[in-house]
């Protein structure tokens, strides 16, 4: 029941156009009927079971006269007009009604589709934005494949079983009924029987049924790891192909390839033998009807005429395909609650939550960033332990330490990508938290040790959707050093970068980075290896831009090349996590501690 109510969650606010369409298909399930329905008479008419002189019957709700009804309209026009025009009559009776009935459930389809549209990219929108507000932690415990695998495989499977089924759902039901209570009009003894045999025939197929949620579950999880594997084939190719291991990759994706296909067969042969097993049982229960039904009819001292019987028999088979629809339905639904299940995954997970429900806007940084005894574990591995530092409004601030000190980690933590276990972090004396993520990080502009490039052209990539002018597009170009190596390119700065920046050389994408942070004159310039990438002389020239830009700008630098910070105003060591020295350069190479030690290792005085 659980599923079900997922389900009307999603659909409710659909609620009204639904119902709507729940109304076209009774039409249409009424109009299939009458052109069913009409068979009774018009086999009467074939048998010359219509007298010449028939009186008018008296009016009761039955099948009988219901039938004597028709045979006495018949009568009339026989009288007036002649057999023919009697059978073109009932003739024309059943193509407009099948017609109808074609019509309006075609325009039941035509009112849904919109609907199945609006919820699969509400799914895929909600999934885009959910993604992209989870904590980078997030990434750190799950495979990108299988999220990539749920926002595309899972969402397009909610579509193609749960809503392509929507339409059976608010179709077939009524037609049942509608069709049960004509054949309870026709024959009660005859529709208990069925009302008996029928929740038999549901019960076998339900059964059957009922595994292919988990089956689809496992099914969803191999497809993620093979959308993970290839994710991770394209991005590492080159090293792939380094160390000759091709074969090894090909091997690895081959067993969960397998492991896919065998479970996809079993959820085949499941889900697809629903439907032969539904005509065996309707099949079945066709004979026992057909056995009971006749003896009814040969039956002497019965009023069930065999033209009431072979309409029985048609309307009932009617029945058939809408319970077989039905069935597969159902078992479609089973199969894509896996994928609905998957997707609640990621939409229901924690995300980085407003820590004050009051929380206010960042306007601008006055005076300094504190970092309050600041404690921060990846899990059991503690990182950083009781950490305290100003970063001061105005100053170049450098930190440095051996690989894994910490450094990179105090950077998240102050944009929030991680939220501490203890301490606080303050701006101007107010916790972090307390301001909006988005107004906290519109202070910031960061250029990370990694250069991060979207399949776009340069232009795009240094702007990223921030509205400004061509103009300053190039003033930062220019501060970076974008403008020297433009002219390389076809087209210059409007030139595709090709995916992952793969067109430019790693100086060059580390440039339109550097392009990116400089373009939105933040307030607090963030650093994070820089110029890891650039050549000896390209460094000078960029880092040469950079001192200018930041000339009376707050500034957080964090370097392993120590020539970068030379000149910065604060330089903070960081061992094990904590602060092990803090001064300018002069100071802390005349303390001769660690900070001199790595300066001897860069062979730098």
């Amino acid at each position: 029941m659980n599923d079900y109510r997922k389900i009307g969650q999603v659909l409710y606010p659909y609620r009204y156009r639904l119902l709507s369409v729940s109304v076209v298909n009774l039409l249409s399930a009424f109009f299939s009927l009458c052109s069913v329905a009409i068979l009774a008479p018009l086999l009467s008419l074939v048998f010359n079971q219509v007298k010449a002189d028939m009186a008018p019957p008296a009016f009761a709700f039955t099948s009988d006269t219901l039938l004597a009804y028709a045979q006495y309209y018949l009568s009339i026009i026989i009288a007036d007009h002649g057999v023919l025009s009697a059978l073109l009559i009932l003739l024309g009776v059943v193509f407009v009604s099948f017609l109808l009935s074609k019509v309006l459930a075609y325009s039941a389809v035509c009112i849904l589709i919109p609907i199945r549209t609006a919820v699969v990219k509400m799914f895929r929108q909600n999934a885009y934005q959910k993604m992209l507000n989870l904590p980078v932690s997030y990434f750190s415990k799950h495979k990108k494949g299988d999220v990539i695998s749920l926002v595309i495989n899972d969402i397009q499977e909610v579509d193609m079983s749960i809503l392509d089924s929507l339409q059976s759902f608010l179709r077939f039901p009524l037609e049942i009924v509608l069709y049960l209570l004509a054949l309870f009009l026709i024959n009660y003894k005859l529709s208990l029987l069925v009302l008996v045999l029928l929740p038999l025939a549901g019960f076998v197929i339900n059964k059957l049924q009922r595994k292919l949620k988990s089956n689809s579950k496992q099914a969803k999880e191999y497809q993620s790891d093979m959308t993970t594997t290839i994710e991770e084939g394209i991005y590492a190719l080159r090293v792939i192909k380094a160390f000759n291991g091709i074969g090894k990759m090909s091997d690895y994706f081959n067993r969960i390839n397998a492991k896919y296909a065998n479970i996809f067969v079993k959820i085949s042969r499941r889900r697809d033998l629903s439907s032969p097993l539904g005509e065996f049982l309707g099949v079945l229960i066709v004979v026992v009807i057909l056995l009971y039904g006749s003896v009814q009819v040969l039956s002497p001292d019965n009023s069930f005429t065999a033209e009431l019987f072979i309409t029985y028999i048609m309307i009932f088979i009617q029945v058939i395909n809408p319970m077989k629809s039905l069935s597969e339905a159902f078992a479609n639904l089973k199969k894509g609650m896996a994928s609905i299940d998957r997707i609640n995954t990621l939409l229901e997970s924690d995300e980085v939550v407003e820590s004050s429900n009051h929380c206010m806007d960042l306007k601008d940084f006055k005076n300094k960033i504190e970092f309050k005894n600041v404690c921060f574990s990846y899990g059991d591995k503690s990182v950083l332990t009781d950490l305290n530092f100003e970063i001061k409004k105005g100053q170049k601030t450098a930190i440095c330490g051996m690989s894994g000190a910490g450094k990179t980690t105090i950077v998240d933590l102050l944009l929030r990508f991680y939220d501490i276990q203890s301490g606080e972090i303050l701006i101007d004396g107010v916790d972090i938290n307390n301001f909006t993520i988005k107004s906290l990080l519109k202070i910031f502009g960061v250029v990370s040790q990694e250069s991060v490039l979207f399949n776009d052209t340069v232009y795009n990539n240094i702007t990223m959707g921030y509205d400004t002018t061509e103009e300053d597009v190039i003033r930062a170009a220019q501060m970076a050093n974008v403008t020297n190596f433009l002219p390389q390119l076809e087209d210059g700065i409007y030139t595709n970068v090709g995916d992952r920046g793969a067109n430019l050389s790693g100086g060059q994408k580390q440039r339109i980075s550097i392009a990116r942070a400089l373009l939105r004159k933040p307030e607090i310039l963030i650093l994070d290896e820089a110029t890891s990438a650039l050549d000896a002389h390209l460094e000078l020239s960029v880092q040469q831009a950079i001192d200018s830009m930041l000339s009376g700008r707050t500034s957080i630098v964090i370097a392993h090349r120590l020539a970068t910070i030379v000149s910065a105003d604060n330089i903070i060591v960081i061992n094990n996590g904590k602060v092990a020295e803090q001064g300018t350069h002069s100071e802390l190479v005349a303390k001769n501690g660690l900070y001199k030690n790595m300066v001897d290792m860069q062979s730098f005085v």
